[in-house]
């Protein structure tokens, strides 16, 4: 069986792009913090590719902002395409079938203030994804599943 079930931040601002005539896709990053600190006294915190198509991609798209929490559910699938270098990239990402907006735009924007406020440190709203980081977990992960 091959089910997933994530509850992170958006970590990148949300484009709904047209496929052929009548699909829509929309790709992100979903920031899932760990329940555990390491041994630095410090949270860690995965990087989760996902892609939705139709439906869920247009929700996400018209209701949706970066930093705002959501929960998505579907399933994990690889893939793999040739990049401009001519290298083999190995992708593994969330395919969504479900999902719901766990808190509003205006409550993330006033989560992420407050956040910040209390320990000054950036929110998820205001993280970089590095997209080699990615793509070298999402290498590691291929190679693990393979």
């Amino acid at each position: 069986m091959n089910q997933v079930t994530f509850v992170g931040r958006l970590c990148r601002d949300l484009t709904l792009k047209e496929v052929g005539a009548k699909d829509v896709v929309l790709n992100n990053v979903l920031a899932i913090q760990r329940p555990y600190k390491d041994h630095k006294g410090e949270r860690l915190t995965d990087f989760i590719p996902f892609v939705a198509w139709n439906g869920p991609a247009k929700t996400l798209a018209h209701y949706a902002t970066k930093g705002q929490r959501i929960a998505i559910s579907g399933s994990m699938q690889s893939r793999k395409y040739t990049n401009d270098q001519g290298e083999q990239v190995y992708v593994i990402e969330c395919h969504v079938r479900d999902l719901t907006l766990l808190d509003s735009p205006q409550t993330t924007k006033k989560s992420a203030s407050s956040h910040q406020a209390l320990d000054d440190k950036p929110s998820v709203a205001d993280m970089q994804v590095d997209p080699d980081l990615v793509a070298e977990v999402v290498a590691d992960l291929t190679q693990a599943v393979n």
